[in-house]
């Protein structure tokens, strides 16, 4: 057994579920690896996940101070520097961020932990041995034992241990210096007081964990999301590309469990109920983000000036989300876009190279809104230039039909992107940003409905009213004899190379809403939903790799088949 099994075995026995109900500790909690993210204005400190709390206490019991990788790969803990650092993944990086190791916190509300400095807590924990240490003598009742930590900020850790109804009880808080002066001591008294909580308690399994742990390290492709309209606004929320991403990479991965035989608990874990296990690769998912190219504080300020006073938020939508697809339409601002999207992508693949040097699986592109519209105007172009040729491009909830449209420059039937890349358009019926592509290329098409994506987990994978939309149509065709019209449409959808005779139009299953009858104002209450809901969606996550790694074995065996003749 190796140094670092050995470490990993010992962290073994260390508890990691620790909920402690009284001050006074009968055994000791285990230290809690805590990573400050400072994404929001208020910097909160999250602790890492549950089987990288293992990896970083396994490291720092042989002394390592190399870097601990964490996150799947895609984050690195500098263990002597104590500093958390974006390998590949984000974009923008992660910036670096302070990591702790700590037994003891700050609970300035029921929600929040906040670890201290190491050296703080060291102190802390040996008053805390030193009070619930055996005084030699029998309590009586109300005997107390009081000590104190000063701390740099002029405030006060206070340890007292009290004896009543015939037991130690210990109590910890954080308050101000009590001062000399009344002066001192009125000002003391007014300031707050902060319980504190030795151990953290238990960790909880992180979203995505689970999965990630069970494929590993090992890629077998790549998957780059490039974010559409209003980005800024959207990550100033919380919820922009490092949040949907993160949800899209999770639902990837549980699609690749549940393809290989893998079945998920209530617990939300995973097994296996066959013979020994499957050997998987994980799909990788990063980000590419193009924002900031026409979001700059000089273009900020100067639409701000321009903009009436009135309405204030539903201008500072407009601004941050209209305003995009217009700079994008205006020729200047277009080529500055194309080759910030380009260099974007590029980018996210280069540093993930650096970390995956002998990479050579496929690269798939996935574009959301605008996004994919830019996408595709970049590889159909072809200036500026990626270092390699994506095996499929995804467009989802995307204006590309309309900007091809507008551009009067629509491709004919033999046409197909560069390198062969194939191409999937995928739409929510009521997102009002999004067209569709097949009836662009060949007019008739607009006679045959987009195919449906599978609803994931559904048996057949229709719901029940797509299900009788189908039997209906099929009924309606054969009795007007529009069965063999239908056939054609399919042939001529077949002959159209840009997705090599596979369907490009794929339409979501909406749900049967009340909003659906209810005229205007229902159709506008879906819009925003509608064009929102992909990345977060488990049936196009399971539609993006179930495809990809069909046309990847198609192509792996292509090549073998080549190279035998």
């Amino acid at each position: 057994m190796s140094k670092t099994e050995d470490a990993l075995a010992e962290t073994e026995s260390l508890p990691l579920v620790q909920t402690p109900s009284e001050w006074l500790q009968e055994t000791n909690p285990p230290f809690t690896w805590l990573w400050e993210d400072k994404s929001s204005e208020q910097p909160e400190w999250r602790p890492f996940r549950r089987c990288d709390q293992k990896r970083l206490e396994a490291a720092e019991f042989l002394k390592n101070t190399e870097f601990v990788h964490v996150e799947g790969g895609r984050w690195k803990v500098n263990l002597k520097e104590r500093l958390l650092v974006d390998s590949y993944g984000s974009d923008p990086p992660l910036k670096r961020c302070a990591v702790r190791r700590a037994r003891w916190f700050l609970r300035p509300n029921t929600v929040s932990f906040v670890p201290y400095d190491e050296q703080v807590d060291h102190s802390i924990e040996q008053t805390y041995q030193e009070i619930i240490a055996p005084t030699g003598s029998a309590p009586v009742e109300g005997a107390e034992i009081l000590k104190k930590v000063p701390l740099e900020s002029g405030r006060t850790v206070a340890l007292k241990m009290k004896y009543k109804s015939s037991k130690w009880r210990v109590s910890a808080e954080e308050r101000a210096t009590s001062g000399t002066s009344w002066v001192a001591y009125a000002q003391a008294a007014l300031e707050r007081v902060f319980q504190l909580q030795r151990g953290f308690g238990e960790v909880q399994i992180q979203a995505g964990e689970a999965e990630e742990e069970i494929l590993g390290n090992d890629i077998g492709q790549v998957i780059i999301l490039v974010h559409g309209i209003g980005e800024k606004m959207w990550s100033e929320e919380g919820c922009g590309l490092a949040f949907s991403s993160g949800i899209f990479r999770q639902l990837v991965h549980a699609k690749q469990l549940k393809s290989a035989g893998y079945e998920k608990r209530t617990d939300g874990s995973w097994v296996y109920p066959g013979e020994g296990t499957p050997s998987l690769k994980k799909d990788e998912v990063l980000e590419a983000s193009w924002w900031e190219t026409i979001h700059t504080d000089e273009m900020d300020a100067r639409l701000q000036r321009i903009s009436l006073p009135t309405m204030k938020q539903v201008r500072q939508i407009a601004n941050f989300t209209v305003v995009d697809g217009i700079y994008y339409m205006h020729p200047k601002h277009q080529e500055k876009i194309l080759e910030a999207v380009c260099k974007a992508v590029e980018n996210a693949f280069q540093r993930f190279l650096e970390h995956h040097p002998s990479y050579q699986g496929p690269v798939v592109l996935a574009g959301h809104s605008l996004g994919g519209a830019i996408l595709f105007h970049l590889l159909r172009s072809g200036t500026p230039k990626l270092s390699f040729t994506p095996l499929a491009l995804f467009t989802m909830g995307s204006p590309t039909g309309l900007f091809v449209h507008t551009s009067d420059d629509v491709p004919s039937s033999s046409f197909a992107l560069p390198g062969n890349t194939r191409f999937f358009n995928i739409f929510h019926p009521m997102d009002p940003v999004a067209y569709r592509m097949e009836p662009l290329i060949e007019g008739d098409l607009e006679k045959l409905d987009a195919e449906k994506i599978p609803v994931e987990g559904l048996w057949g994978g229709m719901k029940v009213h797509h299900q009788f939309e189908r039997m209906y149509k099929g009924v309606y065709n054969w009795t007007k004899g529009e069965e063999k019209k239908q056939d054609e449409l399919r042939k001529l959808c077949e002959s159209i190379a840009l997705n090599g005779g596979d369907r490009i139009d794929w339409a979501l299953q909406e749900d049967m809403t009340p909003w659906q009858v209810a005229g205007v104002a229902g159709e506008l209450m879906q819009a925003l939903p509608s064009h929102s809901c992909y990345m977060k969606s488990e049936d196009v996550a399971a539609f993006v790799q179930s495809k990809t790694t069909l046309l990847a074995v198609a192509k792996a065996a292509n090549s073998i088949a080549s190279s035998s003749t």
